[in-house]
């Protein structure tokens, strides 16, 4: 009987055939392109991305309204304009537009794209132009960029000076489970009261107070009171007993 085929071990080429993943260079994360992108358009470039599969670059097949289901919006006319954000920051170039026909027999496709960081079809070498473009001056593009710039600018600053705020917050201190709790005797509590006497940072078990409540024995006692224990009482009677016998024999 063969052996049923480990699915997980990776193929000839090095790649597992049960993962994938997006993928986005920090040049481009760090880009001011990117930074000046809507979240619409950094959406939108996340989609385009999941239709590469290594070997499609230039046949990824997107129109608007799909863009728009799988972005979630319900809005053609703002997916559309993150297709042309995409296309004017040099992320994404048209390979082909959309073709439609009435007839049944005839083929119909949505607009292809090409990401201009990757090799193209025909081996075409990469252009990216997203690392030469920027916003026009003076548009909600352009301080979004600004924004997000100096936001970066502040985090490496923080990164390479170990002041990140996570590293530096003393708000929840380091707690040791194995650290007994405080004494009683640590306790500030006004004294004055119970004759200045400090408060014992232990209680041992004593019988003291015995409460009598409905039950047996409870004809005897007041009932929801508490019963006095004599006991140490008793005790200290039996030890004088004990030395004055002891005296008299000594004396006899």
């Amino acid at each position: 009987m063969a052996r049923p085929r480990n699915r997980r071990k990776p193929n000839a080429t090095g790649r597992s055939d049960t993962s994938r993943f997006v993928r986005l260079d920090y040049r481009i994360l760090g880009s001011n392109a990117y930074r000046s992108l809507s979240p619409n358009g950094r959406s939108l470039l996340v989609e385009l991305v999941m239709l590469y599969n290594g070997e499609n670059n230039g046949s990824l097949y997107l129109s608007v309204r799909d863009g728009a289901h799988r972005m979630g919006v319900a809005d053609l006319t703002a997916a559309s304009r993150a297709f042309d954000d995409l296309v004017a920051m040099g992320f994404i170039e048209l390979a082909q537009e959309a073709h439609f026909k009435v007839k049944a027999s005839e083929t119909s496709r949505a607009r292809c794209w090409r990401l201009t960081w990757l090799v193209g079809p025909g081996r075409t070498a990469p252009s990216s132009q997203f690392l030469e473009r920027e916003p026009e001056p003076q548009t909600p593009a352009r301080k979004r960029m600004e924004r997000g710039q100096r936001a970066l600018k502040a985090y490496r600053k923080a990164r390479d000076g170990s002041k990140l705020p996570v590293l530096d917050c003393d708000t929840i201190g380091h707690f040791d489970p194995d650290l007994a709790p405080g004494a009683v005797l640590d306790s500030d509590t006004p004294n004055m009261q119970n004759g200045s006497f400090q408060p014992k940072s232990s209680i041992q078990d004593s019988a003291t107070h015995i409460a009598t409540t409905m039950g047996s024995g409870a004809r005897r006692n007041l009932i929801g009171w508490w019963q006095p224990d004599f006991t140490p009482q008793l005790a200290a009677l039996t030890f004088a007993a004990v030395l004055t016998s002891n005296h008299r024999s000594m004396a006899a």
